[in-house]
């Protein structure tokens, strides 16, 4: 697989800005708090937070009161546009091989092959387009009401 572990990363910092918005704060924050809080490393966060502003889904303001703040409302905000903002189109599985042996059977083995990588793949990009950020927000609300129960 070559997705990367910034995919990841990037849901914690839209998870982190969208229940701070939740909580009424539309101030920017500090990029070196995100980083701290979320342990991410500078260079990391900077680069997710680049592809995030890219895609409209974050602002960012340089200065003494800059950072970052959300620009979207977290249900209008998808995990497969976290995605999108992260991976840039690279491909789940690598499918480019190229094997010795050539003929009908071969190539009706690679192109098996490269419909069940792409069957998948459309199958994940449809999950992640089902899942918006305020549904996510909404079951951490869940788990705490069940915790806080218990």
């Amino acid at each position: 697989m070559s997705y990367s572990l910034s995919f990841s990363k990037a849901i914690l910092v839209v998870v982190f800005i969208s229940d701070k918005i939740r909580q009424g704060q539309y101030e920017f924050l500090s990029t070196a708090s995100i980083a701290k809080v979320l342990n991410i490393p500078k260079p990391t966060l900077v680069k997710i937070l680049q592809g995030l502003a890219a895609q409209g889904i974050i602002e960012t303001k340089e200065g003494k009161h800059g950072g970052v703040r959300g620009m979207k409302d977290p249900a209008a905000i998808t995990v497969l546009d976290v995605f999108d903002a992260v991976e840039k189109g690279k491909p789940l599985f690598q499918s480019g091989f190229d094997i010795a042996v050539k003929g009908e059977r071969p190539d009706r083995a690679q192109a098996c092959v490269a419909d069940l990588f792409a069957s998948t793949e459309a199958s994940m990009r449809s999950e992640l387009a089902r899942t918006s950020f305020a549904d996510i927000l909404q079951h951490m609300d869940r788990a705490n009401a069940r915790t806080i129960t218990n």
